[in-house]
């Protein structure tokens, strides 16, 4: 019977769960049914793993791995994980997506659908110079919002926190990124760029994706100049 219960609890976690912070992913787990994958911010761990009394005890081939209490939601959408024996550990609550992406647009509350583009895009999150706006769509209405705030009422404050929050050397290289769906209207993205540009010089991107470049392994955003 027990044997039963922990197969069934096994089976609701295999997948891909996510946790973020400040909307960018900071840890990844994938449970498959003979393996966890783990990547964090210090590197990838590959360990067995099974489920006894609410506990998910992994191993190394020939040592023991870390042991989490776990806690699946109704659903089994959402998972809150705690390293045992670590006094320093917080609890992480972690999110069932299809890959990074779809986690991406559950954790912003919205779908995008991103426009394609061939050409060679430019990377932009080098050393964390962007500062997103997100435009997009939830339930057939139009969503903005900052990794801060929903709509742009507060752009300027944030903006200006981004801006005394950078090194020195690389407030040369900051710059907003839309991250907008492939049918918002022109005149919408125009009006937003209008309202940046009435207050700030930094050059504007927009982000793409193309068949090299897709955001299902990980958000690290691409684009080219408005």
């Amino acid at each position: 019977m027990f044997s039963c219960s922990s197969s069934k609890q096994e089976k609701k976690l295999i997948g891909k769960w996510y946790s973020a912070k400040e909307n960018k992913i900071n840890s990844e787990f994938q449970f498959y049914k003979d393996s966890l994958v783990i990547y964090e911010p210090f590197g990838k761990a590959t360990l067995k793993w099974h489920i006894e009394e609410q506990k998910i005890y992994t191993s190394y081939l020939n040592d023991k791995g870390p042991t989490y209490k776990y806690k699946l939601n109704e659903n089994s959408e959402f998972l809150n994980l705690e390293l045992i024996g670590d006094q320093d550990s917080n609890l992480q609550t972690f999110v069932k997506a299809q890959n990074a992406f779809d986690f991406f647009q559950k954790i912003i509350n919205m779908r995008i659908e991103l426009p394609l583009n061939e050409t060679e895009l430019e990377y932009l999150n080098q050393n964390k110079t962007s500062f997103s706006i997100y435009i997009g769509y939830k339930n057939n209405k139009l969503v903005v919002k900052t990794d801060k705030s929903s709509g742009l009422n507060n752009l300027e404050k944030e903006f200006d926190d981004f801006i005394k929050n950078s090194r020195d050397e690389l407030k040369p290289f900051l710059k907003f990124n839309l991250v907008a769906d492939k049918n918002i209207p022109d005149s919408q993205i125009d009006s937003i760029k209008y309202q940046i540009r009435k207050t700030f010089f930094t050059p504007i991107y927009r982000t793409y994706k193309n068949d090299q470049i897709n955001y299902k392994n990980n958000i690290n955003w691409f684009g080219e100049i408005e």
